[in-house]
């Protein structure tokens, strides 16, 4: 029997030993491949987490470009007349050489997004012969100050932008004028203020049959309607159209040429006709892009301009005409 034991201890533990080492040599076999497997799938996990961060920093970088919802404006003109809805305030008897007129508007916005964009404009008038039209004040050649809020949505359905605003109008040496008048007494003429919209439709869909893979604009037809209620009292309205042409050859220029006939009900004369149209052409080129600015920097464009108004029948008179006239605009935009 102890012999027996002796044996079967010794068979067993061979027997043991055989499968041990077997399945040690099968774990030594696995070791590696399930060594480069582990190393295969952290290098992909690496692999994907750098892209994923890749991604992550991209997507982050574009929404600090392009989620700011706030931007500025800047604008400064120089004309040689100052022509507002058809009648001339730099124009002087015997003015002789024109006097500059010298315009800068300071504009914010705010892009809410599906609510619309809201906006506030001020603009200012300052006219270098202002001393002709008003002896009294001539050391003083600011001439007008205005005030503007606005907002803009836009009606998809009819590829139309409604424009809903109201502008206050102020002119500083006029009412120093008229408290020097005792006659007339200051009855507010100094300043007025108007309620108006406008809409400006995008024609592309007009215009598929010709241009199938255009989506600007051909013609643009606006309208503007401003019904003043201060001390005017009366309606102006604008039909226009315009485009904006890219110049063969010519990198960051383009050229826009703007009709727009206008009428009005009682507003500077008694009755409700047509005034008369404005031709305009605007010769802009784009310094930012052309100076190849960082987008830090903004938008910088410089503008040519001229201008003609056509005066119709029951418009013309001593003080209402054709204007002639023309200048530049230099824009600085930031934002948006």
């Amino acid at each position: 029997m102890y012999v027996l034991n002796i044996r079967q201890l010794f068979v067993t533990t061979v027997i043991l030993g055989l499968i041990g080492g077997g399945a040690m040599v099968v774990r030594a076999d696995q070791v590696p491949s399930i060594a480069a497997g582990e190393d295969a799938v952290g290098t992909q996990s690496i692999s994907l987490s750098q892209e994923s961060l890749a991604q992550d920093v991209k997507i982050s970088v574009d929404k600090e470009e392009s989620s700011c919802p706030i931007s500025l404006g800047l604008s400064y003109a120089l004309y040689t007349d100052y022509v507002f809805r058809g009648v001339n305030f730099s124009e002087p008897a015997g003015e002789g050489r024109e006097k500059l007129n010298h315009q800068l508007t300071v504009s914010l916005d705010w892009d809410t997004g599906k609510w619309g964009t809201f906006g506030f404009d001020t603009w200012f008038e300052w006219y270098a012969g202002q001393k002709m039209i008003d002896p009294d004040r001539g050391g003083q050649n600011l001439q007008e100050v205005d005030y503007t809020i606005r907002w803009t949505y836009p009606l998809e359905f009819i590829a139309t932008d409604l424009t809903l605003g109201y502008t206050f109008y102020v002119f500083p040496n006029l009412a120093h004028t008229l408290r020097q008048d005792r006659a007339k007494g200051n009855n507010n003429d100094d300043r007025t203020h108007e309620y108006w919209f406008s809409l400006e439709h995008n024609d592309a869909w007009m215009w598929k049959g010709l241009f199938p893979e255009n989506t600007d604009g051909v013609l643009n037809p606006s309208f503007l309607f401003a019904h003043d209620v201060g001390s005017i009292l009366g309606v102006w309205m604008e039909f226009g159209l315009s485009h904006g042409f890219e110049v063969p050859g010519i990198e960051h220029l383009t050229v826009t040429p703007v009709w727009t006939v206008a009428a009005q009900c009682d507003y500077w004369k008694r009755g409700f006709f047509l005034v008369g149209d404005t031709w305009s052409l605007t010769v802009e080129y784009d310094l930012a892009g052309a100076l190849k600015l960082p987008k830090w920097v903004g938008s910088l464009t410089l503008a040519g301009e001229l201008y003609y108004f056509n005066a119709w029948g029951n418009f013309r008179g001593p003080d209402t005409g054709d204007e002639f006239w023309g200048g530049m605009t230099v824009n600085w935009g930031l934002g948006g």
